[in-house]
């Protein structure tokens, strides 16, 4: 088998793992308002269970109200909440994998927004990025007495709730870490002051849950190895600690890193590397005799088979990675690694959690409408034209081929991929690469007819005579009424990502979204500068991902050769020049070249064409077509077309 070590059966205790894959615990706000299971959740992981993976970790799940962190988080606070516990555990085991409970507090790290009470914390320090400023509360000796009584209660609801294995949430700056944190425990008594008093509270709680489980039930330990914040824990102090655990009877350390206050490394972007967290598990490694999980960008089975072989860690952790794709350790293991949706790292589905929506993904429309978007066979086969081969063409072209339909794919252009290709040129988005592999993988694979190189008319319709037609004929670049515009030196963002044309020399940008920003630190990397970056409002960046967007502004803000021009507006373009305005009084800057990032408009004359023609009764548009708008949108739309005809 070329994934040997990943498939390797493991026992822990009394739990036989059948590989050494875990489903990361990922918060998605799947539950109800109460914590309570939903059967969109129960869909959700057992579509992972049947995809192959050893263990499902299912998300934080939070012991007390007071330490909920997102509106529809999973909760295990009340006996109550067990028959629906039971209902998704039976829903795993019934298809071959463990599960496991993810035990936690939030402390400071929420909201009375959220739970409707002040927060609590070891200390009155509080978490500086989240919305509202709560101070929390400085917990009591009682209280927190009281909370070790809570989390053996919850260790005992997940023993009769039918979990196979117990995982205490001490990672990312929620309530367990805050104590061990001298960033976050300013105490100084019997559970601060001292290294040796700030392990009480998480050492304690562990001993608490054993005692509840037993010697049979493994315990795992999940933790920011590094918070990556000045003050916080270090690597040094989470080897001393990661000791005392496995002298505690922990049976597993899960090492993540981060706080919110550093929180790029909770959940990491496609701008950090493959594998970015597998230094910290594998000095944990070094110093423990006990199994370690590392967790951090490893969204390919080569990735995480040289991790395993090269003994830095014992289990791999897949969070996001297993939304793209709930199938990655079945197609890992068949040898079809060519086969899985690979996750860019995109950070859609964190940015969703992050402003307390339900999380979907980007590039598979099923999450979470797992029973509502399975691919069922049509009812009437039909021949269907998809027009444009961007994302929202290719998938609905590899999905209602899987339906049966005979399908034909028609691209203008001699390469498939549409808006997204050119984000592969963009500095730290060369992941996107892996969604078009995909989509052509499977394009080819199947029966579609691809016609790349063809432009789609209504005549070309009437020779084809399709029986439906989804156009997804995507976007192009909105050009501006400026004076000047059609200049030889005025170029849109488009075609310089795409090197149609080489620009040296002292180059403005216009335009200071996504596109604009993305676009000038591709310049910088190919030795264009200096810029200078010209937007009429004052929001930089408006239109980019929350933590994406953290990543591009500071390379922009810290870039030298950069200049960012708000409030300024461009009158003019002239040979060697532009006429600029802000607030009334106007200057003529020198420049060489002009790229539009002014926006993009949607490209719907052929729909409005063939509306107008009825020469196809049944018309889907997908897409940029619509509007221009996310890859999320697109697929999603496409998902829905495909799944219509």
């Amino acid at each position: 088998m070329k994934f040997k070590h990943i498939f390797e059966p493991y026992k822990m205790r009394g739990l036989n793992l059948k590989n050494r894959l875990i489903s990361a615990p990922c918060e998605r706000n799947f539950a109800n308002t109460d914590g309570s299971v939903t059967q969109r959740y129960i869909d959700f992981v057992a579509e992972r269970a049947k995809g192959g993976v050893g263990l499902i970790n299912v998300e934080s799940i939070y012991i007390d109200p007071v330490g909920r962190g997102h509106i529809r988080q999973l909760g295990i606070y009340d006996d109550k909440l067990i028959p629906g516990l039971k209902r998704m555990t039976d829903a795993v085991h019934e298809h071959g994998a463990k599960i496991a409970t993810h035990l936690m507090h939030c402390g400071r790290e929420t909201s009375s927004y959220i739970t409707g009470f002040q927060p609590v914390a070891p200390s009155n320090v509080p978490c500086s990025v989240l919305a509202g400023g709560d101070i929390p509360r400085e917990l009591t000796i009682d209280e927190i007495q009281r909370l070790i009584e809570e989390f053996g209660e919850a260790a005992r609801r997940s023993i009769e709730a039918g979990f196979d294995f117990i995982e205490i949430h001490g990672a990312h700056g929620y309530l367990i870490n805050q104590f061990l944190s001298p960033f976050t425990n300013k105490r100084d008594d019997a559970y601060g002051g001292t290294f040796e008093k700030q392990m009480r509270f998480p050492l304690e709680i562990v001993a608490k849950i054993r005692s509840i489980v037993g010697e049979d039930v493994p315990i795992g330990y999940r933790m920011s190895a590094d918070e990556k914040i000045d003050g916080g824990l270090t690597i040094d102090d989470s080897v001393i600690f990661s000791q005392a655990l496995e002298k505690a009877g922990v049976d597993l350390i899960d090492v993540s890193a981060g706080i919110y206050e550093s929180v790029i490394w909770i959940a990491q972007p496609m701008a950090f590397g493959r594998g970015c967290l597998v230094d910290l598990g594998e000095k944990i490694k070094q110093n423990v005799n006990i199994p370690v999980c590392v967790v951090g960008r490893i969204n390919h089975p080569e990735v995480a088979e040289e991790i395993l072989a090269s003994g830095k860690a014992d289990f791999i952790a897949l969070g996001r990675p297993l939304h793209a794709d709930p199938y990655w350790p079945q197609k890992a293991k068949e040898g079809r690694a060519e086969d899985i949706r690979v996750c860019p790292a995109c950070m859609d589905c964190s940015d969703q959690l992050a402003t307390n929506l339900p999380i979907s993904c980007a590039i598979n429309p099923e999450v979470g409408r797992e029973a509502e978007l399975a691919i069922r066979p049509a009812d009437k086969k039909k021949k269907v034209l998809v027009v444009g081969s961007g994302p929202a063409g290719m998938e609905s072209a590899r999905v209602a081929d899987l339906r049966g339909h005979v399908v034909i794919l028609c691209e203008k252009e001699n390469r498939m991929g549409g808006q997204l290709y050119y984000s592969t040129k963009v500095p730290h988005k060369k992941e996107f690469g892996e969604v078009i592999r995909y989509l052509e993988r499977q394009i080819e694979k199947s029966n579609v007819d691809v016609r790349l190189g063809t432009e789609v008319t209504p005549a070309l319709i009437e020779e084809i005579a399709p029986d439906a037609v989804i156009v997804a004929t995507g976007a192009r670049p909105a050009i501006p009424f400026t004076p000047g515009v059609d200049k030889p030196h005025v170029h849109t963002a488009l075609e310089v990502l795409n090197q149609e044309v080489i620009l040296t020399g002292r180059t403005a940008v216009l335009g200071a979204g996504l596109v604009g920003l993305e676009t000038a630190l591709f310049l910088i990397e190919n030795n264009v500068s200096p810029l200078i970056v010209i937007e009429p409002t004052d929001n930089v960046g408006g239109n980019v991902g929350l933590r994406s967007g953290w990543i591009v502004r500071n390379e922009v803000t810290n870039c030298s050769d950069i200049e960012v021009r708000t409030r300024t507006t461009v009158e003019e373009i002239k040979d060697r020049s532009l006429v600029l305005q802000k607030e009334g009084k106007f200057e003529e800057l020198e420049v060489e070249n002009v790229v539009l990032a002014t926006g993009m408009r949607n490209n719907n004359e052929l729909m409005e064409a063939l509306r107008a023609s009825k020469l196809v009764k049944e018309i889907y548009s997908v897409g940029d077509c619509n509007f221009p708008r996310t890859v999320r949108s697109a697929i999603e739309e496409a998902a829905f077309a495909s799944r219509a005809v």
